[in-house]
């Protein structure tokens, strides 16, 4: 109900807003002034933030980031200035005309670069609070399947992590460190419309993308800001030219790292060696009857070179009223790993008609993807190597065992019960989740009258999905994980819609050395989600792959899910003849998903600014071309709880034995325990910047200093038993703070023809748990399943912290083992842990931090250079001060049911003392396995994650077959990393076993999908 209501006040307002629209447009057509509009340009296009104003006087304006502009109150003759730091100045005469086209020449190096900020654009050297940028013109300078990726390395405290090598797979993007206990993410704001992500948006498409980092820059934008803004914005179109670019790659991919898991003859020498040290008989297939002709290596089989297709292609052009640009991507990426690959196709659309004082724009994203993932590759209880992979008759098999009368079970002859063959599930299994999003949204602006400008913005983001996942019968061996009795189908369709409205007022009006820039608005944002699923099982064949051929439809899951946001909001920024800056913000925020009375949480900002370099003192200061310093502090909030959190759910059906003879009587039951006194997270944020330019603006400074403090933090917290709830429920208990430091150096030059750019980032971060409340630490990350964990979140120590055992070497002899006075049993050979308190004995109160997944110090730096035709352009980005449980190491040593890593040979003997790795036992008395620091690795790495050479073709060759560029190049990615860890690679991401928030298995690798290297051939030519 409170939805419908806000829907319903929304409406209303919207009519009023419309009604006060068509008043002021009346006034406005019947005012006598002369108006002059029009757009300004280079020759690359629009500029937004120039200067306009006329000559001698007071009276002035700015374009906005289309380069539009509309000035009144003009008589003939007057002079239009036309100013834009990094360009010539121009003067045009007023005339008869009404609509000016006016093309400015660049001047030198551009410093005042325009920067998108929420609901508009600034100056850069007008910004108070800390944005970074990337230009579309770095992105096109490589080869991306995700957009996410020009993100990496390239923003200081922006930190994008690869969740595993899949195709298709989502990057995991953290602005200034984990703020909140949920895998909730940053705002994304594509072209004016709000969305989770950026998974539907060809990279070759983006023109600009602004990182709002400070609670002052994203503050505008309130509860969604928490855990900051990506603002992005598409490539439109130009003026005076229609013209067609292309860009064409194809390429091959393959896997960075192997693991060395054992071969067969020594698969079998390590288990017969645990056998002998349990004192136990030997398995005959590693023994007696091992066969050394048979010798598998499942994830040699698994890995192949697999290819990779990217095109593009974009039509645009336009006149001074009509501007448009339409795109067409197809993304073709096989995964390295056999039975996996992903497609992608977009088409975006953007259109800009203007009408005098009326414009109208338009951007339209469709996208379909199909992703076919192979989930079992590197699982546990995969096919050991003294298993063929194949049968005789060439089907997939896991067991050798002949089928006769009398032959020995799996279990009796290998060891294992449970075998299966993780290649022979990835084929068998029919696996796909088909996508089809829309992205877009249509914007209609008036000028009431000079500088101020009302416009409503209509938004739309929906996903309609089909997850399907068909499992054949299919006989591998007698296991418990090698056969299927019954087909099983599990489909699921899922809609997503989410519904923007706004409406703003925007004013911009430079009077005399002041400039004042204002907006205020209101949105209504309405988002549903509506799924239906089947589960289904036994078919007449495996041939039928409908729900309705199956005799048992056990499950059918469903949901309906809707929230809605409404928001007023407003922002005034004032400067000072370029000196004196001063920005404050507020946005007042209703969600449905809390109650009345703790609905609204309002979220303020201020920040100041002073441009040093504009004072008069520093006239004669030539050394130093810019320097700024800026200070702020501003709150957002997050409602980031699940949707339905504060409404109880009731079973219908409950029976409940009453009276004497406690005969059950049906009724219903709360089945759900709540606390509907839930309410807004708040993040509060304080920063220092200093923006420092030299050597004629050649070599550039940014550094900021951040503390954000995240209060009122949800946590979930398990009821008492005496309640009768089983479920967790979220409490506003926690506090999280993140403090760093940000830094970026950018160098242009040219010496001769020789033409090259420089830049570097690093960020320093320190993040802390301050308060748990009520809550008990949070303990996750479970790498196993034998339901080992490996973090713990708890005050003091940053979230999703490693937490175990310290080692200390292996134990020599079993006297020294029993005198550890350990809780378990150890022997000689077992690993030695640490009696950390003292106390005589090792049991769980000796446990500690060990370390934590996010890095300490995240950094990158760029190199571009072109030189006659050619360009290289080099990305390196690295991490340092972080660990990550590598669950390879428990497999690889411990696990009783798989293979083993060959250094398992290398175990503790009395003959091979000089070892970490302790003794092969299966019964494992010593308890080798539990949580400890043999786990973990240095994440540490330096990569040259993309380079990319190229050779542009002459003007006069191209252009006598009427082209007016022409390109080659050859790209790579993921070319060489150092790095100390052993697993597939040091981007591991996170897993999701056991159910639990991503965010707690950070820097867990649980056998994640293999990065790969890639080589691509591309050609790009415009016409």
């Amino acid at each position: 109900m409170s939805e419908i209501m806000m829907l319903k006040e929304g409406r209303s307002l919207s009519r009023y807003l419309s009604v006060l629209l068509l008043f002021f447009a009346f006034m406005s057509m019947n005012g006598q002034s002369k108006t002059v509009t029009g757009i300004v340009a280079d020759g690359q296009g629009p500029l937004p933030g120039v200067n306009v104003i006329v000559k001698g006087t007071s009276n002035g304006t700015q374009t906005d980031f289309d380069g539009n502009f509309s000035i009144t109150s003009l008589t003939a003759g007057d002079i239009l200035v036309f100013t834009y730091i990094g360009y010539k100045k121009t003067e045009v005469s007023v005339g008869s005309e009404a609509t000016l086209t006016v093309t400015l020449e660049e001047d030198t190096q551009a410093l005042d670069e325009v920067v998108v900020v929420g609901y508009g654009t600034q100056k850069k050297s007008d910004l108070t609070g800390s944005v970074g940028q990337v230009d579309g013109d770095d992105i096109d300078k490589y080869t991306f399947s995700d957009a996410s990726q020009a993100l990496q390395g390239r923003v200081a405290g922006v930190n994008v992590e690869a969740n595993g090598g899949a195709p298709g797979a989502n990057a995991i993007v953290t602005i200034r460190g984990a703020s909140t206990l949920s895998d909730v993410g940053p705002l994304y704001v594509i072209d004016g419309m709000f969305t989770d992500n950026m998974n539907s948006l060809n990279p070759a498409d983006i023109a600009t993308i602004s990182v709002l980092k400070d609670a002052s820059a994203a503050a505008i934008y309130g509860s969604r800001a928490a855990n900051g803004v990506i603002l992005i914005t598409t490539k439109k179109g130009a003026i005076g030219k229609v013209g067609v670019d292309l860009d064409y790659s194809y390429g091959f991919q393959q896997s960075v790292n192997k693991l060395d898991w054992a071969n067969a003859r020594q698969y079998a020498d390590i288990v017969n060696r645990a056998r002998d040290n349990d004192g136990n008989p030997r398995f005959p297939a590693n023994d007696t009857q091992f066969n050394p002709n048979i010798d598998s290596d499942i994830q040699e089989a698994n890995l192949r070179t697999a290819p990779i297709l990217n095109a593009n292609a974009r039509i645009y052009g336009g006149s001074e009223n009509v501007r448009f640009s339409l795109s067409l991507n197809h993304l073709e990426q096989e995964g390295i790993i056999k039975e996996s690959d992903y497609t992608r196709t977009t088409v975006r659309s953007n259109a800009t008609l203007n009408f005098g004082k009326f414009k109208l724009e338009n951007t339209i994203g469709l996208t379909r993807s199909i992703d076919n993932p192979n989930t079992y590759f590197n699982k546990e209880r995969d096919l050991i190597p003294t298993i063929n992979i194949y049968d005789a008759n060439g089907d997939f098999s896991a067991s050798d065992i002949p089928d006769v009368a009398g032959a020995p079970t799996l279990s009796s002859y290998y060891g294992i019960g449970n075998i299966s063959n993780s290649l022979a599930l990835a084929s068998l299994e029919d696996r796909t989740v088909t996508s089809n999003s829309i992205l877009g949204s249509i914007a209609a602006s008036y000028e009431i009258f000079d500088g101020l400008t009302y416009k409503l913005n209509l938004g739309l983001d929906a996903s309609f999905t089909n997850n399907y996942r068909f499992t054949p019968t299919y006989f591998l061996n007698a296991g418990t994980v090698g056969n299927q009795q019954f087909a099983e189908l599990r489909e699921t369709n899922n809609n997503f819609i989410s519904s923007l409205i706004e409406h703003t007022l925007a004013y911009n009006k430079l009077i005399g050395k002041s400039n004042v820039n204002a907006v205020v608005g209101y949105t209504d944002q309405v988002s549903n989600t509506r799924s239906l699923g089947v589960v289904a099982r036994g078919f007449p064949s495996n041939d039928i792959r409908v729900a309705s051929a199956a005799e048992d439809r056990a499950e059918m899951p469903s949901l309906d899910l809707t929230k809605a946001i409404r928001s007023y909001f407003g922002r005034v920024s004032y400067t000072y003849d370029s000196r004196y800056l001063l920005t404050a913000t507020v946005r007042r925020d209703g969600s449905s998903l809390f109650k009345d009375g703790l609905r609204w949480g309002t979220f303020p900002s201020v920040a100041v600014g002073w441009n040093i370099s504009n004072e008069k003192f520093m006239e004669d200061v030539t050394a130093i071309s810019n320097l700024k310093i800026r200070a702020s502090y501003g709150e957002v909030g997050s409602d980031n709880v699940s949707i339905y959190a504060i409404s109880p759910e009731l079973n219908l059906n409950s029976e409940y034995p009453l009276g004497t003879d406690q005969e059950r009587q049906t009724g219903y039951s709360i089945t759900k325990g709540v606390n509907d006194d839930i309410t807004w997270e708040t993040s509060k944020t304080t920063d220092i910047g200093l923006e420092f330019a030299t050597f004629n603006n050649k070599l550039r400074f940014t550094m900021d200093y951040f503390n954000k403090k995240s209060e009122d933090v949800l946590v979930e917290l398990a009821l008492p038993l005496y309640t009768g709830f089983g479920n967790r429920v979220p409490f506003n208990t926690a506090s999280i703070t993140n403090k760093g430091f940000e830094f970026l150096a950018n160098y242009s030059d040219n010496v001769g023809e020789l033409n090259f750019n420089i830049s570097g980032n690093f960020t320093i971060l320190n993040n802390e748990v301050t308060t748990l409340g009520d809550a008990t630490p949070i303990i996750e990350g479970q790498f196993t399943s034998n339901g080992l964990k490996g973090t713990k979140t708890d005050v003091g120590q940053p979230v999703s912290s490693f937490f175990g055992y310290v080692t200390d070497g292996i134990y020599q002899t079993d006297a020294e083992a029993a005198a550890a006075n350990d809780s378990f049993s150890p022997q000689a050979g077992d690993i030695r842990f640490k009696d950390l308190n003292e106390d005589g004995q090792i049991d769980t109160e000796d446990q500690q931090f060990l370390g934590y997944p996010s890095p300490d110090l995240n950094y990158g730096i760029n190199i571009s250079a072109d030189y006659k035709g050619f360009d290289i352009n080099l990305f390196f980005n690295g991490v340092a001060g972080n660990k990550i449980l590598n669950s390879n190491l428990y497999r690889g040593y411990f696990d009783t049911e798989g293979n083993y890593l060959a250094a398992a040979l290398n175990a503790w003997t009395p003959q091979n003392t000089a070892t970490n790795i302790p003794r092969n036992t299966l019964l494992d008395p010593g308890f080798n396995r539990r949580m400890s620091d043999f786990y973990l690795e240095k994440g540490d790495y330096i990569r040259l994650r993309n380079v990319q050479l190229g050779f542009k073709l002459p003007e006069d060759v191209i252009n006598s077959v009427g082209l007016s560029k022409l390109r080659l190049y050859v790209s790579a990615s993921n070319l060489f990393t150092i790095t100390d860890y052993t697993g597939y690679y040091p981007e591991v991401g996170r897993n999701t076993r056991g159910g639990s928030r991503r965010i707690f298995s950070s820097g867990v690798d649980e056998g994640a999908y293999p990065t790969a290297r890639s080589f691509q051939l591309g050609i790009q030519a415009s016409f």
